[in-house]
């Protein structure tokens, strides 16, 4: 017997309808059950309702229509609230997308039985999309260490953070959400780590605003952690601390080049109406500056823009201000990497 003969044989992979409502039919007289599922099928505006799950299931899944032809009205809407109320549309397509990957053999651990949860899934699938997507990517991070077990990169793009922190609740990954990623990118030195076999991502930021001190790590669900509840290793927390607190380091958005960013602005649609006071004793939160741009091109799409180029340059003489008043560390830091600890 082969394997899917065996799947779609099996009782607990099989659902009667007859038989379950049965249960709710006293002595279990056929003449009631044929009249509570005939009462059932005609539910005020099922035949709608079948039409917009339909819908949906092309939608979130690229599942044809034609698809379901054959199956029941009660078997679409069991289908439906089954998936809905038990499971994750998200880790579904996540589903999909791995079994797309491990067909191109692009998921490391192939071995199937192997898998035991939908996070064993995600994990895997995160680690061959940056696989599948590293040529493409090579210009949006700062690569800090690409190892046989581990990868720590700088997301220098909304893109790149979206794409190597994906699978994460990071607040720099969300959808349609730059507004993280640019405070955190432009206030400091922001690094994924990822584990290259098991899919396990922690994040750290240095804030080189000293006016905002931070130095934390945070878990793939975006909490705070200390840096030794993780599984960094010593010498990762070493590299870590060069990267960051390394004499003369610079944000992630400064690491930027000219042509990526111009096609990052374009994409966020921002560069109108910029301007910075250099005359200002205080550095302002630049992420609450490029919010606010964000909102104006919304508001003024009619109006005239300022040219891109002219408005990088205004940013990059911007940064450069921010980094010299903020970034001036007069000595190398000195640390024993077995006893440091970032996290408090």
């Amino acid at each position: 017997m082969s394997r899917a003969k065996e799947l779609r044989t099996n009782q607990e992979n099989i659902m009667n309808f007859y038989d379950i409502f049965e249960k709710f039919v006293p002595e279990k007289k056929s003449k009631y059950v044929d009249t509570l599922l005939r009462l059932m099928k005609k539910t005020r505006n099922i035949d709608d309702h079948i039409e917009e799950i339909k819908e949906k299931f092309l939608v979130d899944f690229n599942i044809p229509k034609e698809e379901w032809e054959g199956y029941g009205k009660l078997q679409m809407v069991f289908l439906y609230r089954l998936i809905d109320n038990m499971f994750n549309v998200t880790d579904l397509q996540a589903f999909q997308k791995f079994c797309e990957y491990n067909e191109r053999n692009l998921i490391k651990q192939n071995d199937l039985s192997k898998y035991n949860s939908f996070e064993d899934i995600t994990n895997s699938l995160s680690v061959a999309e940056i696989i599948a997507e590293s040529k493409e990517l090579e210009k949006h991070v700062k690569v800090v260490l690409d190892n046989d077990e581990w990868l720590l990169v700088r997301p220098l793009t909304f893109h790149s953070s979206k794409k190597y922190g994906s699978n994460t609740k990071w607040c720099t990954t969300q959808e349609n959400n730059p507004d993280y990623f640019i405070k955190y990118a432009s206030r400091g030195v922001l690094i994924y780590c990822i584990n290259k076999k098991s899919g396990y991502k922690v994040a750290s930021f240095y804030s080189l605003d000293k006016n905002e001190p931070e130095f934390s790590f945070w878990n793939q669900k975006d909490t705070r952690v200390d840096s030794l509840d993780t599984e960094l290793t010593d010498e990762l927390r070493a590299i870590i601390f060069d990267e960051s607190k390394g004499k003369g380091a610079k944000t992630n958005r400064f690491l930027l080049s000219d042509e990526e960013r111009r096609k990052e602005e374009k994409s966020l649609k921002l560069g109108i109406d910029y301007k910075y006071d250099y005359s200002s004793q205080e550095v302002d939160n630049r992420a609450e500056r490029i919010r606010n741009r964000i909102e104006r091109v919304l508001e003024e799409e009619n109006e005239t823009t300022v040219e891109p180029d002219a408005v990088m340059m205004e940013e990059r003489l911007e940064e450069a201000n921010y980094e010299n008043r903020e970034n001036l560390i007069e000595e190398q830091p000195t640390y024993n990497s077995s006893s440091f600890n970032f996290g408090n």
